[in-house]
């Protein structure tokens, strides 16, 4: 017999209550058969309103590279510019130029930075377009790191833009000259480390055609040639900045009187061949525009009142550092005469310590005060001194300083057109200063 409608719902509700009662008996574990079983949960709270997901923050690149302008560019900064270089591509295209300007060389890194610049040993299979990022080479850390070939192949990599170079002490040799004088770019070049000699004709020969260069450190390990003419040798002509060094003797000097005009800076020192005859014969083709003059010891062919009269054969000099070894009491004699006076501006007095600076004719702080009070050296405004020299031995002496100091202050004052009671700006450094 048909149920009815009303018959089936009641029959299925009987069913619902005895299976609920059977439940509460324990009989079973009730679960609906005819629902789906979902555990509770919460609900969810609404998700507050978040703004849209633009990425990144995009920087103009003249941002990026005025935020870097404020790193140094010292060896600690090399890590952060690393670091800079991973965030993004748009900032390894700024920081990598500053990351590879100057480069801090060291035993540790050097292998990696020659794999990097070098990757290849012919240079038409494989270059590296960081090679041209390269504008100063500090190898001056490295000692037995490296190889001769291996410099010359450095070199050949960074010509194009290569601006300052300073050489390894055992890993620079006569084949790397050839690499050397194809750096058409370089203005400072330092050689003063370099262990093995090179004879000055290689040298001149290589410098030639550098006609950007500006400054120059001979090798200590140079040697004479005195077959060399100087007819097929031509200095470069920018070349302002020039430190003598090494085995150079007399009979080389026809080489030093052809310098460009626009020399101003001479250094002699380290040089134990040369004598009096050189730099009298130097000083005089110089002397027009040279302005600043050091002659430093271990000159071992000077002696005590060589140089006495250096000052007259160098009538424009601004800035004069040389070793008390080589000047006694009469250079400030002399200098007292000058008439009009020197235009020298800064005087510093070294010491080598091999002689005894502890006799009757030792150089005092008075005998400079009465050759700037006559007019000899009235412009003379910057006294520097070696504390070998016993300028503050006694009470006496320190006196004596204080007189000196108080004389080339009053004349900083004159010149800034300041009363005698008011203070000098620091960076006038008008006065005496002891140095080590």
């Amino acid at each position: 017999m048909a149920l009815s409608t009303r018959q089936q719902w009641d029959m299925l509700m009987e069913e619902v209550d005895r299976l609920e009662q059977e439940a509460k008996a324990g009989i079973h574990d009730y679960r609906p058969c005819y629902l789906p079983y979902r555990p509770w949960t919460p609900p969810k709270a609404a998700a507050p309103n978040r703004p849209l997901d633009r990425g990144a923050v995009h920087l103009p690149s003249e941002i990026i590279i005025h935020i870097l302008s404020y790193v140094p560019r010292h060896q600690t900064s090399q890590p952060t510019l690393h670091s800079c270089c991973l965030i993004s591509r748009q900032w390894y295209a700024v920081a990598i130029t500053r990351l590879y300007h100057s480069p801090y060389i060291t035993g540790k890194n050097f292998k990696q930075f020659v794999a990097t610049i070098c990757p290849s040993v012919n240079a038409h299979v494989r270059k590296s377009q960081l090679a041209d990022l390269v504008k100063r080479l500090d190898m001056g850390n490295l000692v037995h790191d490296g190889s001769k070939s291996l410099t010359a192949r450095l070199l050949g990599r960074v010509k194009f833009m290569l601006e300052e170079f300073v050489a390894p002490q055992a890993s620079f040799a006569v084949n790397c000259l050839a690499a050397l004088s194809k750096c058409m770019n370089l203005r400072h070049l330092d050689l003063s480390l370099i262990s093995e000699s090179i004879a000055l004709q290689d040298l001149l020969h290589t410098i030639m055609p550098l006609s950007k260069l500006v400054s120059l450190r001979f090798p200590r390990s140079s040697t004479n040639d005195a077959k060399s003419n100087s007819l097929f040798y031509a200095w470069p002509s920018n070349l302002q900045k020039l430190y003598i060094a090494g085995g150079i003797q007399d009979t080389s000097l026809f080489l030093f009187t052809s310098m460009p005009e626009c020399l101003s800076s001479l250094t002699i020192e380290h040089c134990p061949y040369l004598t009096r005859f050189f730099i009298w014969g130097v000083l005089p083709t110089l002397s027009p525009h040279l302005t600043h003059l050091k002659i430093s010891y271990h000159m071992a062919k000077l002696s005590y009142g060589y140089l006495d009269g250096i000052l007259f054969k160098a009538t424009n000099l601004r800035s004069l550092s040389i070793a008390v070894d080589y000047i006694s009491n009469k250079f400030f004699v002399s200098a007292g005469k000058f008439s009009p006076s020197h235009p020298l501006e800064m005087l510093e007095l070294d010491d080598s310590g091999a002689a005894d600076l502890r006799l009757e004719g030792r150089i005092t702080a008075n005998r400079v005060f009465f050759a700037v009070s006559d007019g000899g050296l009235a412009n003379l405004r910057r006294v520097r001194v070696n504390k070998r020299l016993g300028w503050q031995e006694s009470p006496e002496c320190r006196e004596d300083v204080d007189d000196l100091n108080d004389l080339l202050e009053a004349k900083a004052r004159e010149d800034a057109g300041l009363d005698a009671s008011a203070t000098l700006c620091p960076q006038s450094k008008a006065g005496v200063w002891i140095f080590d």
